[in-house]
């Protein structure tokens, strides 16, 4: 027993039914004169029409290119003619939606029934006929195929063996499975299908099904019906095409998408006559719902030539894969229909090549669109000291997928790399520099790659060593400043330490560099010393022994390298430096009181060593008030060559008693 389906109401079919259809054009197809056509079919994207005429016993096909929104000549040039000088006969040829597949009834191989078979064009170049399967043929007759414009739904009609019109045929579907083989074909239900239809044609979206019927209240023949299956279970009761429909046969419905038209091809059994395929305007309620076709070329970025790449649609809301597409690997060319009201992401994509992926809202309109993928990306690597920010010229060991790779990165200025990476691979980047710790950065482009250029940036931190202070004279668990000098680097930093019990702290310093270390804790003294710190093994100290005093009364403290002009009180240049540690000092310390004294050896009248002892003494205060101590906490005193620390025997031992030197007068135990 036929079964029946849910539809929709049969008073929206009958009111659909009243409205007409417009014939514009009665010979739609330059059709050789005293051939009769017998089939048309288009692509779903308007571009190509497969037109099947008929002299006698001459039969053949005839196919129509679109140009500039015509059809040209057709061209007699085709695999479906082809097949025919072989011995094989294609009926009723359904087209996909681009027109590289075509599918046809053609003798099986018992050779008593019609089975369906199908070609595809690879590359080109048009591949031998291959059965649709078991799932579909069968010891009947399988005869007038149509593929859907998404390629997952075949239709077709299966004849009826003791039916009073041997062309009527039951119409039959099959859903294409993942792994691209066919389901079980089944019936289309009544009311539908009655029995008696032939030439299915699915229009863009997917829904709309002409056909052609011979059912009662028809107007003779054959005629043209419309349909529409709006879900799996769910169609509309089909709805006669009036006035297409008249006293002869109308039969192969063919929708053009580009011109929103319906051609058809009849004839007058009575008379029978010829009848040209004809052009028809439909009523919007007869056409199918607004869909969008997208086409264009998929193309190599750095050579332009054509490339064959996947198209897959996702819903942006849900993330879904709707639908995949293909490119032609020859042509590069794409074209496939899309229905709203969702927005979906296009992603093309080929293997070892990047993605190009946009967002587009489908609408009633063409989108033409060229998109241009790459198989390599440029990658630019920074390397620089994490400390200094300098450039710096390192090793490069580059890994792909696990194995060491020959690609050689190019050094453009100091530090700074260019290099080509092929898409596919996942990548690894070891950055090696003596004295530094190894780098590695990974770069996965065996996934989605969407931009052709890279930078990142590596910030190599320099190999350290620990660097153990001894603090003598510090109580312990106190907590000091020091303030660390690269020399090598000429960068400065303080940082602040906490001595243990054992009056020790550490400090990570780079391997290789020379350090001025000067250690401050509130209420002692200074203590200064440069220092190198060696490339040692991995797990030795460095220890540096720091001797302070705590600040005192009538504690004195030698200031280093206070230099004068010749003969002047005038403070050279050089002296700055070891006098801001005494501001520093004075910072530090804000209630002690001191006096700056100076001293000269014993060349020189006693006036005069006494005089510029005193300017000196005076100058290096004004220095220091200068800076922002307050005069109050100074005192300056020049004391000649009264206090000598050596006997003045020799240059050498003079100039040790030319100095300046710190005395705490006052350390106000309140601070």
């Amino acid at each position: 027993m036929k079964r029946k389906v849910l539809t929709m109401s049969l008073v929206l079919a009958l009111a659909a039914g009243e409205v007409s259809a417009q014939i514009t054009n009665t010979n739609a197809f330059a059709v050789p004169e005293g051939f009769k056509t017998v089939s048309v079919n288009i692509s779903a994207n308007g571009q190509i029409a497969i037109v099947g005429i008929q002299k006698d016993e001459q039969f053949k096909y005839l196919f129509f290119k679109k140009n500039n929104g015509s059809f040209s000549s057709g061209n007699e040039n085709n695999p479906l003619n082809s097949m025919i000088s072989t011995g094989v006969i294609p009926f009723n040829p359904s087209q996909s939606s681009d027109g590289n597949e075509i599918y046809f009834a053609a003798t099986g191989e018992g050779g008593e029934n019609t089975d369906i078979f199908y070609i595809s064009k690879v590359n080109g170049v048009w591949g031998e006929k291959q059965s649709v399967g078991s799932n579909i043929n069968s010891d009947a007759n399988e005869q007038y195929p149509a593929i859907s414009p998404d390629g997952n739904t075949l239709y077709f009609t299966r004849l009826v063996a003791d039916g009073e019109d041997k062309r009527c045929g039951a119409l039959y579907l099959a859903n294409r499975l993942p792994g691209g083989e066919w389901e079980k074909a089944v019936d289309v239900p009544e009311p539908v299908s009655l029995g008696c239809e032939a030439s299915p044609y699915v229009c863009p979206d997917n829904k709309t099904i002409y056909i052609s019927s011979i059912r009662e209240g028809g107007k003779g023949g054959f005629d043209i019906y419309y349909v529409s299956r709006l879900n799996e279970k769910l169609w509309v009761i089909p709805i006669p095409v009036d006035t297409i429909n008249n006293q002869v046969e109308e039969f192969s419905p063919a929708w053009d998408s580009e011109k929103k038209v319906l051609y058809f091809a009849s004839q007058d059994l009575k008379k029978k006559s010829i009848v040209h395929p004809t052009e028809a305007n439909l009523p919007d309620n007869l056409k199918p719902a607004k869909v969008t076709r997208y086409y264009g070329k998929t193309l190599d970025l750095v050579t332009g030539k054509p490339l064959g790449a996947n198209i897959t649609v996702t819903d942006v809301f849900s993330s879904k894969v709707l639908d995949v597409f293909k490119s032609d690997g020859i042509t590069g060319e794409y074209d496939f229909f899309l229905s709203g009201p969702s927005n979906v992401f296009l992603d093309f994509s080929s293997p070892e090549y990047s993605h190009a992926i946009v967002e587009t809202e489908p609408k009633d309109d063409a989108v033409k669109q060229d998109y241009k993928i790459f198989n390599k990306v440029s990658l630019q690597l920074n390397v620089f000291d994490s400390d200094m920010f300098e450039a710096l010229s390192s090793e490069i060991v580059i890994t792909a997928d696990g194995k060491k790779s020959n690609i050689k990165p190019a050094e453009f200025s100091k530090g700074r790399y260019k290099m080509e990476l092929p898409i596919g691979k996942n990548y690894e980047f070891t950055i090696k520099k003596e004295m530094y710790m190894d780098y590695v950065l990974k770069m996965d482009l065996s996934q989605v790659v969407i931009f052709d250029s890279f930078e990142r940036d590596v910030e190599l931190v320099s190999d350290k060593s620990k660097v153990k202070f001894k603090v003598n004279g510090l109580a312990p668990n106190t907590t000091t400043e020091i303030t660390i000098i690269d020399l090598s680097t000429a960068s400065k930093f303080t940082t602040s330490v906490m001595t243990d019990t054992d009056g020790n702290c550490d400090i990570m310093l780079r391997k290789g560099d020379n350090y001025k270390i000067s250690i401050m804790a509130p209420g002692y003294t200074m203590f200064e010393k440069d220092i190198n710190v060696p490339i040692v093994a991995k797990g030795e100290d460095i220890m540096v022994i720091a001797n302070i005093s705590k600040l005192e009364e009538d504690v004195k403290i030698e200031i280093p390298n206070v230099n004068f002009e010749f003969n002047s009180f005038t403070l050279d240049a050089s002296s700055y430096e070891p006098l801001n540690k005494v501001v520093t000092l004075l910072k530090v310390n804000t209630g002690i009181e001191i006096e700056l004294s100076a001293h000269t050896d014993d060349k020189g009248s006693d006036d005069y060593n006494n005089k510029l002892s005193d300017q000196r003494a005076a100058s290096v205060a004004a220095y220091i008030v200068s800076k922002g101590i307050d005069p109050a906490r100074l005192v300056s005193k020049g004391y000649g060559k009264t206090q000598p620390l050596v006997p003045n025997s020799n240059d050498e031992n003079r100039a040790k008693n030319r100095r300046v030197e710190l005395k705490i007068l006052s350390t106000n135990s309140n601070q």
